[in-house]
């Protein structure tokens, strides 16, 4: 546990200097999880050939991250493909084929999308600080809510110690902190309650993310990603609630682009 809360504040407190500065601090920041993660998926997905899957991965993520940073979203996308698909064309079945493909774009679009997030205009950094308050409160107060309370367990096949009251735990703190984000950032009165169901919402899909990157595991038969980081394993294990998050945010943003002019008021 202490090697688990020490490197989660390292950890979070990197992250948030990182977006706080934004630019080219955030784009290395992202980069280097991006090296971490493609290391991690070549070796869940493909052990015996390591190399070739992990520098077709490295390769696509890179240069997605590099084009988000100039904010040039679709040529982000159209390189993670081109990247993904030439690694995948060296699998043999339809269902490696998928892993591979899927695993690159899995790695390295929701990096894009963060950084794409961070500098879009002029309430990036305060939708970034939102979604790490939001991700993070929903994280904790579902790991603690899931060991205090107990009960009932969501899918012990994919991952044995996840409950049912984790999940609601973490869902009502994601709430709290979309609510407490209404405060900080001076929002109208009349949003309150939005911000509430976006807490909400944002936390329950990260905690989705966290369920999805147990199914990858046990699919590869694997405990952790790896061991780079004391206490919670892999780059993979600790921000996959975030990057679920922020496909989610970006998501919206793109079919309401001004949705942050409303939600946020004068900001910091």
């Amino acid at each position: 546990m202490g090697a688990r809360i020490a490197s989660g504040l390292v950890l979070a407190s990197a992250g948030a200097t990182a977006a706080w500065f934004g630019g080219p601090w955030l784009a290395a920041a992202c980069g280097a999880a991006v090296v971490a993660m493609s290391y991690e998926w070549a070796r869940m997905s493909e052990p015996h050939a390591l190399m070739p899957a992990f520098v077709f991965s490295l390769a696509g993520s890179l240069g997605a991250v590099l084009f988000a940073s100039w904010q040039h979203l679709h040529y982000a996308a159209v390189w993670l493909l081109v990247c993904s698909l030439a690694s995948g064309l060296r699998r043999r079945s339809i269902t490696h084929f998928v892993e591979t493909v899927g695993g690159a774009i899995y790695i390295g679009f929701p990096c894009a999308i963060f950084l794409w997030l961070r500098d879009r205009g002029p309430e990036g950094l305060e939708t970034i600080l939102a979604l790490f308050a939001i991700i993070w409160a929903t994280d904790i107060f579902a790991y603690f809510g899931g060991k205090l309370i107990g009960g009932p367990k969501i899918a012990t096949g994919l991952s044995p110690n996840k409950t049912w009251s984790g999940i609601v735990a973490g869902v009502l703190a994601g709430a709290a902190a979309g609510l407490g984000c209404s405060f900080l950032f001076q929002a109208e009165s009349n949003l309150r309650l939005a911000w509430l169901g976006i807490g909400a919402v944002i936390g329950f899909t990260g905690l989705m993310g966290d369920l999805f990157e147990s199914f990858l595991k046990r699919r590869f038969g694997v405990k952790d990603a790896s061991r780079l980081i004391p206490g919670h394993g892999g780059v993979l294990d600790r921000i996959d609630s975030l990057m679920a998050a922020s496909l989610l945010v970006g998501a919206a943003l793109a079919f309401g682009p001004r949705t942050t002019a409303l939600l946020f008021g004068s900001g910091l």
